[in-house]
């Protein structure tokens, strides 16, 4: 019982982990719009 707790634990915490790094990108793209206007659209499109 105690290792099931413990990997739903981690689970969790890894979890929270991404989406707060993936907040953390969005926002970053959001505020900084200009660093990704710096790449040259012909490669994207």
């Amino acid at each position: 019982m105690i290792t099931g707790l413990r990997s739903t634990f981690f689970l969790m915490v890894s979890f929270v982990f991404f989406l707060i790094i993936i907040g953390m990108i969005g926002l970053s793209t959001i505020l900084r719009p200009g660093r990704w206007s710096e790449r040259p659209r012909s490669a994207g499109d």
